[in-house]
């Protein structure tokens, strides 16, 4: 995992404290009773996670740290700013700066319905000044696109900087790359992150997957023109949202091997378990446990035969051949190693990767230096 593992100090610790979300995207791997369910894992059992990731950074001598605290779920702002506020203060007073760390916040949320001014300051202080925002096109129906585009105007109208995370699906393709970065850029989105569309128990159900899922080549395809017009606004100047697949593709040549294996990532769930998604039936997604927090130490979850088994079927790509010949598997996109479809473009995007590689010094000289990390 080289420089980029919880083990050397990089945790990206993904926050689920509660499933409960209102929306009901097509996408979504969480069922409608998880949807529904109202438990919240107490601010007080929150902390009690942090304080032993921090024992065990402690016991192993580790001076400097980088936790990067990413609030999923669920919707994290329906948790309420009251709780959100004491869970936050209370991460922030285990992972203080006098102990060596970095600490960060991002909330990740649907944007819809929530109250800016009780948010924006939280946003401000947690968040650095800003947040990410799900924008899925008319996926979840031109409605919901119109009143998700008032408040990203209104957020950056307060100054807030926005990035978006998308799911491509076929509303985006039939949308279109120009008419999309046309609509983010008219926002003022700061960074926008393209996700492949994975299939999950719930939308295979649903028959969401089949209506929505584009396959790896079209996501590609997309990724491409994507890229290229964006290449061809900065050349001219224009003002156009970062691309954080973009980034992250040339940013990874310079890390070690197996950097991008989720040895640096845990989903911490409602009951104190952390998970990673998984992948049954060739790329079939669930999320996988490797140990409860609240009933053993952080080493001890790190270290437990699951995660171990994990990390190992990781790094050896989960014996996707194709994956182990390749020589972008260390700066692809793909996130948890799985198998690739048959007569499709493989889950690292390879086709964008090396198109992009080709055009590498290019679109480093155009990147903002501000742009973030991670994506």
């Amino acid at each position: 995992m080289g420089q980029l593992g919880i083990e050397s100090g990089f945790f990206v610790f993904t926050l689920m404290p509660s499933l409960y979300c209102r929306h009901r995207c097509p996408h979504c791997y969480l069922s409608l009773a998880q949807r529904k369910d109202p438990t919240v894992l107490s601010a007080g059992k929150v902390r009690e996670a942090c304080e032993k990731v921090d024992a065990y950074y402690r016991a192993r001598g580790i001076a400097r740290k980088t936790v990067v605290l990413y609030w999923y779920g669920g919707e994290p702002t329906q948790m309420g700013d009251a709780y959100f506020t004491e869970c936050a203060d209370a991460i922030d007073a285990v992972f203080s700066p006098d102990k060596g760390y970095d600490a960060r916040h991002t909330v990740l949320t649907s944007l819809v319905g929530v109250d800016l001014d009780a948010w924006e300051p939280i946003f401000r202080r947690y968040g650095r000044g800003g947040f990410q925002t799900s924008y899925d096109g008319t996926m979840r129906g031109a409605g919901y696109v119109r009143a998700w585009e008032r408040q990203v105007r209104e957020a950056v109208a307060r100054g807030l900087r926005v990035s978006t995370i998308s799911v491509v699906n076929r509303a985006i393709l039939a949308d279109g790359p120009e008419a999309v970065l046309d609509r983010l850029s008219a926002l003022g989105v700061a960074e926008t992150s393209w996700l492949p569309f994975m299939l999950n128990a719930e939308n295979a159900d649903s028959g969401k997957y089949a209506e929505y899922a584009p396959s790896m080549s079209e996501w590609s395809d997309f990724m491409i023109a994507l890229t290229s017009l964006w290449l061809e606004r900065r050349r001219a100047g224009e003002r156009v949202p970062e691309i954080g697949q973009m980034r992250f593709v040339l940013r990874q040549r310079s890390l070690p091997l197996y950097a991008n294996v989720a040895g640096q990532t845990l989903f911490l769930m409602p009951d104190g378990a952390f998970s990673l998604p998984d992948y049954r039936d060739g790329w079939t997604e669930f999320m996988r446990p490797f140990g409860n927090i609240l009933e053993q130490d952080f080493a001890a979850v790190l270290a437990s035969p699951a995660r171990r088994r994990y990390l190992r079927r990781q790094v050896m790509r989960n014996g996707n051949a194709e994956c182990l010949a390749c020589e972008h598997a260390n700066h692809c996109v793909m996130e948890f190693w799985k198998e690739n479809r048959p007569g499709d473009d493989c889950f690292g995007g390879r086709r964008y990767a090396e198109w992009l590689l080709a055009r590498a010094d290019e679109a480093e000289a155009l990147i903002g230096a501000d742009a973030a990390v991670l994506y």
